[in-house]
């Protein structure tokens, strides 16, 4: 009996995935939990493997469409079983109510793009951008896409609406003047140098191509302050030194400072809850837990931020071995779509290469960023009962990064002088 192969949900956020490529052709044999296909969704590339042993019977979508959550991929079955045709999807027909002012019937856009015979494939999101703002298919196809194979996504068409001088409202649609900017408006950006003839050129890729329109967007969206404090991490070091073999012995873990700085940063968040809280249009959404995101640097030079989802109920051992399982399997590409998502704040860490600061850009829709640096012995002036002295102690810097439109610095600084309190006071008995 034939077997339906859906778009699976690969997470509560996501509600369409992008096919990147059939591991098996029509025709081919495949057993049950084999990958059959490569998905891509807005927040992860992840393998699909198929529901059950058996014969590919048909492949429905090619590579590089855009495939609502629950739709019939494929199907799977007995070699030579005949397979009922399966329908088209019905689309309701989205209507728009004038009051009072007759005007002509608008050209449907959507349904443009849907019948023509475009050589070029267009997701449900931009063809429904591209009806709203009156584009033809015609002008759809000459916009330049950052996708793969040249797909345009929802950044590039938003991009080139931008760009566009003198744009078109959309029909039967009335936005009245505002007596203000709306907070975190775009603003145009400079165009690129050409390039030489002897310039290299090489495509971003899937990962990069997101990671600049997220940073891109958040400039955009969040006017960056940074404060930076020095703290003394002498404790913590002593701390690794005295604890991580037993550490390791009685939970197979190794005994970082991340955890123990994740630890302190939880604690100083529940005190400052402003910087756990994000912007929606003119309101201020207070979380109800703080979701960390922990940024992890991979093989291929990208980066990604899983999330230790309710942070501040986790014990110690509990935040060492989220943060450890995390990490590795992001540098697996192991992380499902919703480990990568709902951050609150987030924590990276450029000190690991090295770096003494870094000032790292905010993750929407997060207000803070803390970025701390490598670890160095300084000498130190430290108070004694017989005066100033100067001693030798491990330092290292952390830099807070936040959104000006709702932490103010001396919010901000208060905030990086608590977590610096708590870092240098740690108590060993958080470790068991």
């Amino acid at each position: 009996m034939a077997i339906d192969v859906v778009m699976p949900k690969m997470g509560e956020s996501i509600t369409e995935g992008t096919i990147l490529e059939w591991k098996k052709n029509v025709g081919d044999t495949i057993n049950r939990d084999e990958t059959l296909l490569e998905i891509s969704t807005d927040k992860v590339d992840s393998e699909v493997p198929s529901p059950e042993s058996g014969t590919i019977l048909e492949i429905l979508f090619e590579v590089n469409q855009t495939v609502e959550v629950g739709t019939v991929i494929a199907i799977i079955g007995e070699s030579g079983e005949k397979v009922e045709s399966i329908p088209a999807p019905k689309t309701e027909e989205k209507v728009t109510r004038v009051e009072e002012v007759e005007t002509p019937k608008p050209v449907s856009i959507t349904q443009e793009v849907t019948t023509s015979k475009s050589r070029r494939f267009f997701s449900p999101i931009v063809k429904a951008i591209a009806n709203e703002h009156n584009i033809s298919i015609e002008e759809l196809e000459t916009i330049s896409g950052s996708g793969k194979n040249n797909r345009v996504n929802k950044a590039d068409i938003l991009a080139y609406l931008e760009n566009k001088s003198g744009l078109v409202q959309p029909q039967a649609i009335t936005i009245p003047a505002q007596p203000n900017l709306p907070l975190g408006q775009p603003i145009s950006m400079p165009e690129t140098q050409p390039v030489n003839l002897e310039d290299r050129v090489e495509p971003m890729g899937r990962m990069r191509t997101k990671i600049a329109h997220h940073m891109v967007e958040s400039l955009r969206t969040s006017p960056h302050v940074y404060s930076t404090a020095e703290v003394d991490v002498s404790n913590l070091v002593k701390l690794r030194g005295k604890f991580k073999r037993e550490f390791k012995s009685q939970h197979g873990l190794n005994l970082t400072y991340t955890p123990m700085i994740l630890d302190a940063c939880i604690r100083a968040l529940h005190e400052y809850q402003l910087l756990n809280a994000s912007i929606e249009g003119e309101n201020i959404v207070h979380h109800a837990h703080i979701n960390m995101g922990v940024a992890v640097a991979l093989p291929n030079n990208n980066l990604i931020v899983p999330v230790i989802k309710a942070s501040e109920e986790k014990s110690f051992i509990g935040l060492a071995r989220t943060t450890a399982d995390i990490a590795g399997r992001a540098r697996e590409n192991k992380l499902s779509p919703d480990e990568i998502f709902g951050s609150t704040f987030t924590v990276t860490n450029p000190g690991i290469f090295g770096s003494l600061f870094g000032m790292g850009i905010i993750n929407q829709p997060n207000v803070g960023i803390l970025s701390t640096g490598s670890i160095h012995k300084r000498p130190v002036v430290k108070e004694s009962e017989f005066g100033d002295v100067v001693v030798i102690r491990h330092m290292m810097y952390l830099t807070l990064g936040y959104d000006h439109r709702l932490i103010d610095g001396a919010y901000g600084t208060r905030f990086l002088s608590r977590l610096v309190d708590l870092i240098e006071k740690y108590d060993e008995s958080r470790l068991f």
